[in-house]
Order: C-alpha cells, then sequence, then structure tokens
C-alpha cells in the first residue's frame, strides 16, 4: 500500500493522488520534471521579448543611412530587452541555484511556483511596454509594479519552501535574513524608482539596469557559484 513521505522513499511507494512532496531522491521524476518546466518558462519569456524587438524595416533596401535609420528607431525595444533580459537572467539563476539548495518539493510550494511562473511568462509585456513607450512614465511604473510583484513571489517562495522543510540541509538564521533582505531588495528599488520615472524615465531605466547588475552580483555572493 502507499504510505506518506519520508526521506528514502520513492515514487512508486507514495499515494500518487494524495502525495505531499516530489523528492529529489529515487527517480525523482515528478521534481524534475517541475524543474524543466521552469526552465522552458524562462527560455519562452526570453524568446518572446527577442521577438519583440522586430527587423528594421528600411524605406530604401540599398540605402545603408535608412537601414541605419531604422535600427535606431528600434533602440528603445533593444534597450528594453537589455533591461529585461538582465533582470530574467537574475531570476532564472536565482531560481536555478534556489531549487539546488531543495530534497524536494511539497504540492503548496508547487502552487505557488506556478503563480511565480505566470508573472514570468508576463514579463514580454511590460518588457515590450518599456521599449514601446519608453518616454512615458506610466511604462516604467508598469513595469516597477511587475518586477515588485516576481521579487515578491521570490520571497513567499522561500518562505513556503523553509515552512515545509524542503532543504537538503537546515537553514541558518543568518542565511534566512540574507535571503528575504536579498528578495526584497529589488522590491524597495523597484518602487524607488517610480517618483524618478517622472523626473527622467531614462534615469529610471537606467536605474532598474544598474540594480539588476548589482543584485546579480549580490546572489553569486550569498548563493554561491550556479552548478547541476
Amino acid at each position: 500500500m502507499f504510505e506518506r513521505y519520508r526521506p528514502g522513499m520513492t515514487s512508486a511507494q507514495i499515494d500518487p493522488w494524495s502525495r505531499r512532496y516530489y523528492p529529489r531522491e529515487g527517480d525523482g521524476v515528478g521534481f524534475d520534471r517541475v524543474v524543466f518546466f521552469s526552465d522552458a518558462v524562462f527560455a519562452i519569456a526570453i524568446t518572446l521579448m527577442a521577438v519583440e524587438i522586430g527587423v528594421p524595416e528600411a524605406e530604401e533596401a540599398d540605402s545603408a543611412h535608412a537601414l541605419w535609420s531604422a535600427l535606431a528607431e528600434k533602440g528603445p525595444a533593444i534597450g528594453a530587452f537589455v533591461v529585461a533580459f538582465a533582470w530574467v537572467a537574475v531570476y532564472w539563476r536565482a531560481n536555478h541555484r534556489f531549487t539546488t539548495a531543495l530534497a524536494r518539493m511539497s504540492s503548496r510550494y508547487i502552487a505557488f511556483l506556478l503563480l511565480y511562473l505566470g508573472l514570468v511568462a508576463l514579463l514580454p509585456v511590460p518588457a515590450g511596454m518599456l521599449g514601446e513607450y519608453w518616454s512615458n512614465p506610466v511604462a516604467i511604473v508598469v513595469f516597477a509594479i511587475y518586477g515588485a510583484l516576481m521579487s515578491s513571489m521570490e520571497v513567499v517562495l522561500f518562505i513556503v519552501a523553509d515552512r515545509d522543510d524542503m532543504f537538503l540541509a537546515p537553514m541558518t538564521s543568518q542565511f534566512r535574513r540574507w535571503m528575504i533582505v536579498g528578495s526584497l531588495t529589488p522590491v524597495v528599488a523597484f518602487l524607488a524608482a517610480i517618483p524618478l520615472a517622472f523626473i527622467s524615465t531614462l534615469a529610471a531605466i537606467a536605474a532598474y539596469l544598474v540594480v539588476a547588475v548589482l543584485l546579480g552580483i549580490l546572489v553569486n555572493k550569498v548563493l554561491g557559484p550556479t552548478s547541476g
């Protein structure tokens, strides 16, 4: 008969309709499928952002000047892609490194992870607005709200994983503080950039990029280099 999950059990020993955990150990099929699905969502979001840029349309196909002008018109879209890509890279790196520290995933964690991935899939929308309406403060505010929601969801995922005892090793109080502070830092940065957007949209966009780079360095320092 099926039993409640215990460390060392395989998926074949757990009731597939009522189990609460998907272990990494044993066959680990459910765990791996969640990881692969997460990576696929990130990859598709990046692809859609690149497609959003489009190919420059020159009025005269043989004119180098016309093509350069058409390419220059794509500048805001390319800039928005760079900013959005920097952030999705930070989120993916943090998510990937975070997942390597998990021994199993609870059904509750997967439910919140799906909400998080839904936000990831939505990224091309605020990124597209940022490229199309870069001089409009409203587009900057929408991107800021989106970024704050993404970062807040990372805090939620960590809390759920911690409460459901999903980590390979016990978390120290110092590490918990680092994780929560590190995840809340971009929330504060995004919200702080909203007033800046009404002064200078370019300054706000530049601030988003700088914070993404700094946060990437922080993720590497706290979580260590990506592996696995």
